[in-house]
């Protein structure tokens, strides 16, 4: 049981992305480089800040572009906004006797002018501002306030946060609603990936968990496979039934194809896979799928089902593997 909850603020809990990169902009155009998209600084964002600032601004030290893009920040962070789910999801975590943290890069001075518009400052146990090794304060917070890992779930937005969170052998969950897109966060393997805050609050709210999985069944493909060489020497057809849950609840799909998972692509994906695999054995086969799957597409609680069909007076020998 997840008991205590450790959240990111940028990104996670406050819809900022849009600040954070005219900020960014306004500190490239002081120093004489070009501007980038929203979908640039997404693709090359990354923490810490020096790693990203120096292959932008090589040359320029960090406290002079500290200084210009908090200025610019601070003008215009009453843009801010919190994001949808916030407060009932912080409101939830509460009322069901979770302990709520903080931790997060951001300055001190922005968090708490807009924690203090938010109304929501005095709902955190702790709060761990301008923070550089987030594995290592992670670490710092679960000794201090003597918190199990196992029980612990730190949701980011950010691969930098999936890597500390795995690192300090904490629960990690992944938002979509910030700054890193899903094919940065996929691969980094979060133990969740959430649209956003509200699918928690479908998960433990009373009454609002649902099970809604895409199944494609007896998906028909041919590889090489069998222990023996001789087998494996002639491509042989293996039946697949796949099973998954996309990231938002079908009444929230608005009949739009790109907010799900396009099946005919995963069909595809996997029989491609398939033709060029070469296996001993059905369960290196199907674990082989299943990491395909997840590393391919945003999908949570995955199933992946072999059938190959082998022994005498039987339909077929079937293996199953899961992963949530």
């Amino acid at each position: 049981m997840i008991r205590n909850v450790i959240l990111d603020w940028s990104g996670t809990l406050v819809d900022d992305l849009d600040v954070v990169v005219r900020a960014t902009n306004a500190v490239l155009t002081t120093y004489g480089s070009s501007p980038i998209s929203k979908d640039e600084f997404r693709r090359d964002f990354q923490l810490p800040l020096k790693n990203f600032y120096e292959r932008l601004l090589p040359t320029i030290p960090l406290a002079d572009i500290d200084r210009v893009y908090h200025e610019f920040f601070g003008r215009h962070r009453g843009s801010v906004t919190l994001m949808p789910h916030a407060e009932d999801f912080l409101r939830l975590c509460r009322s069901s006797g979770r302990r709520l943290f903080l931790l997060s890069t951001m300055h001190t001075g922005h968090f708490e002018a807009q924690a203090a518009r938010f109304g929501i400052r005095e709902w955190f146990e702790d709060v761990y501002l301008e923070v550089a090794d987030k594995t290592a304060r992670i670490l710092d917070l679960l000794r201090i306030h003597q918190l199990a890992a196992p029980e612990t779930l730190f949701i980011g937005d950010l691969v930098h946060d999936i890597d500390a969170s795995k690192a300090a052998g904490v629960i990690s969950a992944a938002v979509l609603t910030g700054f890193d897109p899903v094919d940065k966060l996929v691969p980094a393997q979060p133990d969740l990936l959430l649209r956003d805050l509200g699918m928690l609050l479908r998960l433990w709210e009373p009454g609002r968990s649902r099970e809604e999985r895409i199944e494609i069944v007896d998906l028909q493909v041919t590889t090489r496979i069998g222990v023996p060489e001789v087998e494996r020497a002639a491509l042989q057809t293996l039946w697949l039934d796949l099973s998954f849950q996309i990231l938002s609840p079908f009444d929230q799909l608005g009949d739009r194809v790109e907010r799900t998972v396009d099946y005919a692509a995963v069909a595809a994906t996997v029989t491609e896979f398939a033709a060029r695999s070469e296996c001993r054995l059905i369960e290196t086969f199907a674990a082989d799928v299943m990491g395909l799957l997840v590393r391919t597409f945003p999908l949570r609680n995955v199933r992946v089902a072999v059938k190959k069909v082998i022994l005498p007076n039987t339909r077929f020998v079937r293996v199953h593997t899961a992963q949530s």
